[in-house]
């Protein structure tokens, strides 16, 4: 049975009340142009719904084995992939967790709503054409994540069956459903993408760097490309991009996004980052029980900007420095929002096509050109010339320019042919600073802890939904043995 969706009813606004006109106390409508882009703004752009737990569950981060188990227990179901991650070992329910599935699908709600409302609004056809567009985008993004999240990993051999994510393209409300097929999520995502480009490029405005542009959308579909293996596709999309856009130089000393920074084709997530370094209150660099892995930070070397550029090397007191990503600080990385669409990832996309498909020289040429504006001296940098270590090196090239932005690693970790095994130490750690011992989680390189579970409210409020099959994870366990 359906029932009418008034958008407006689910969910609140932020600075657009004095656009909306007040119909009744149950709902409010949109009537112009600029009230349904600000409705897109202030939904998506504004708090973007990234799964806030993701680097935690990559091997980018590792945690600080000095600190209390209290302080890393917010985490520990998610580092330690844990069957179900909304359910600590106390048996408490973590409800912020997985919220991004519910959080996601409103942004959905709110597209579709636009989709099939925006047509009757007061405007330019220019701005119709804009806004829908945009709506399109939004609603393509926010399937790809979903189903990168929750469906199984693409499978070209498999695709037809395996289960992604519950497709809506309109504003009704199914009080049960069921999950579509990768494929059939993947076909809507290239379709939305398609559509919100042509609308866009119909539209012809000049916008600001908050709305997507027909460049954002060649982006995004070759990166949807690049995940179907579609090397040709991949390569295509990343052409109509670096034609037009180029890269910047990374600058140590002054935040890489910026307006003024043309690489940056998309800014959104403009809310509060997923942790920040320094107490606003003191202004000194907060206590962190989690930290960047040094195997990361290790690899770059000292030509390697992206390493000062990208991270904050803390001093624990000890003489020991660990390091904090600078990608969710304000006016350190970035003057704009938290996550962005940037011409580097056409290059690492077209680089990966280009390997895949065994033209080791096109690949690496792209690395090279990407390598000219991130170090201050490239030419110690040894390329490799065969065809599979090529594949690894833009794979690992694109962890260190892409690392904690997005879901960019754990989407990456999901999808490679052969994916490393992970281990992550949790240290039990009393509240007296006493090492009581540690334990020790596997993610196996086929671990179908790779797809997370759908979310425990779904499941209740819709029984049929199928969830995904995971692992219970048991630990290896050493206790720290005290001598009196």
């Amino acid at each position: 049975m359906k029932k009418i969706l008034y958008i407006l009813i689910l969910l609140p606004f932020w600075g657009c009340s004095d656009f909306l006109d007040e119909v009744d106390q149950d709902k409010l409508v949109p009537e112009k142009t600029d009230h349904y882009s600000a409705l897109l703004l202030n939904e998506f752009s504004f708090e973007y719904p990234i799964f806030k737990q993701v680097d935690f569950m990559t091997d980018n981060l590792v945690e600080d084995p000095k600190g209390l188990t209290t302080e890393k227990l917010s985490q520990k179901t998610t580092y330690t992939w844990q069957r179900e991650i909304e359910i600590d070992e106390e048996g408490n329910e973590l409800s912020y967790v997985n919220s991004s599935w519910e959080r996601m699908y409103e942004d959905i709600a709110i597209a579709n709503y636009v989709i099939e409302q925006i047509d009757e609004a007061i405007g330019e056809q220019t701005e119709i054409d804009q806004v829908k567009g945009e709506a399109y985008f939004v609603r393509a993004l926010s399937y790809f994540n979903l189903v990168n999240l929750y469906g199984v990993p693409y499978n070209s051999s498999s695709a037809q069956s395996d289960l992604g994510v519950p497709l809506r393209n309109d504003i009704g409300v199914e009080e049960t459903y069921n999950r579509n097929s990768v494929a059939e999520c993947y076909a809507l995502i290239e379709k939305d993408i398609t559509e919100a480009r042509r609308l866009i490029d119909a539209g012809g405005l000049s916008k600001t760097v908050w709305h997507p542009t027909v460049a954002t959308c060649d982006l995004l579909m070759s990166r949807v490309k690049l995940y179907q293996h579609k090397w040709d596709e991949c390569i295509e999309y990343a052409n109509k991009v670096t034609n037009e856009y180029g890269l910047s130089t990374i600058k140590v000393d002054q935040p890489f996004v910026s307006e003024s920074n043309n690489e940056i084709l998309y800014s959104y997530y403009t809310a509060a980052p997923i942790f920040s370094l320094y107490d606003n209150l003191t202004g000194k660099v907060k206590e962190f029980v989690y930290y960047s892995n040094m195997e990361l930070i290790n690899l770059y070397d000292n030509e390697d900007k992206r390493k000062e550029a990208f991270f904050d090397a803390i001093d624990d007191g000890t003489g020991k420095v660990n390091y904090l990503t600078l990608k969710y600080q304000k006016d350190n990385y970035t003057t704009l929002g938290f996550a962005n669409i940037r011409v580097a990832e056409a290059y690492l996309n077209r680089a990966e096509a280009y390997a895949q498909k065994g033209d080791a020289g096109n690949a690496i040429n792209d690395i090279k050109t990407l390598h000219a504006t991130r170090y201050s001296d490239a030419s110690g940098v040894v390329y490799p010339s065969d065809a599979q270590e090529v594949v690894a090196f833009v794979i690992e090239e694109r962890r260190k320019e892409l690392c904690f932005e997005d879901h960019h690693r754990w989407f990456d970790l999901r999808r490679m042919a052969n994916r490393p095994e992970i281990k992550h130490v949790f240290t039990l750690v009393d509240n007296s600073g006493i090492k009581l011992g540690t334990e020790t989680y596997t993610l196996l390189s086929d671990d179908l802890n790779y797809t997370l579970p759908i979310p425990l409210k779904e499941r209740e409020n819709n029984p049929l939904i199928r969830n995904n099959e995971r692992y219970e994870k048991i630990p290896e366990i050493n206790e720290e043995i005290l001598i009196p």
